[in-house]
């Protein structure tokens, strides 16, 4: 099922290689999401994933195999659902600035989960998660987000008005390796869009060292506001 998206972010990974002149392995790394999306997060993944990372500097020119690979990794050790308890949301942790950053990935989907009909259920997620926050985490002072789900209406309007005005450019450099770029390649069915590959592609060429992440047609954005808006906002 993920063929096309494997082989996407592998060839994103060549190009950059090319450019910047580092090992495929490490732009592997620096550049696509493979290492999250096949769970192979945390110590417990860092074996199969540099192993992978060895298969895929030796065999560099035959992107198939290491497709092959990939899909053969997925299956074997992805879940096909979300770990979170939370639906489509998740959080971690206030950092030692009181910031929360908040996730939205959703899996195993009947029909679009920002469709109209399915608003109130990710407003009642959003509600749940922060009143764990809120009970939880005491020292969290602000929530930021990172995504380019910020770009559309149907996300925005799950949030308060404050967070929503916050909505800015970055000004730091965007991480590849997540779904903050990444995810708007696949539709609610996990499917890649053929219309957001086609652009992709066309501008590999055009890629610079400095920002690959220019090159995909939506740009993550960033907001973030006093975490106490978000609190008058579902209680």
């Amino acid at each position: 099922m993920f063929d096309d998206y494997f082989t996407l972010q592998l060839r994103f990974a060549g190009y950059y290689s090319s450019v910047t002149h580092i090992s495929f392995a490490a732009a592997i790394s620096s550049c696509t999401n493979l290492r999250r999306r096949l769970n192979l997060i945390g110590v417990e993944g860092e074996n199969v994933w540099n192993n992978l990372l060895n298969f895929a500097d030796s065999n560099s020119s035959d992107l198939a195999a290491i497709v092959d690979k990939c899909v053969y990794l997925h299956a074997l050790y992805s879940t096909n659902s979300s770990n979170s308890a939370f639906g489509c949301f998740s959080y971690e942790p206030p950092n030692i600035e009181g910031v929360v950053r908040i996730h939205f990935l959703p899996l195993n989907q009947e029909s679009s989960p920002l469709s109209p009909e399915r608003i109130a259920e990710r407003r009642c997620e959003l509600k749940a998660m922060f009143a764990e926050i809120r009970l939880l985490q005491p020292n969290a002072k602000v929530v930021r987000g990172v995504s380019w789900l910020y770009n559309l209406n149907a996300y925005k309007r799950l949030f308060p008005a404050a967070f929503v005005t916050a909505i800015d450019e970055p000004r730091f450099p965007i991480h590849l390796n997540g779904t903050s770029t990444w995810g708007q390649v696949l539709d609610w069915r996990q499917r890649v869009k053929p219309d957001i590959e086609a652009r992709i592609v066309s501008e590999l060429p055009n890629m610079r060292e400095q920002a690959p992440w220019e090159i995909f047609p939506l740009k993550a954005l960033t907001t973030h506001c006093e975490i106490e808006k978000f609190y008058e906002h579902f209680f």
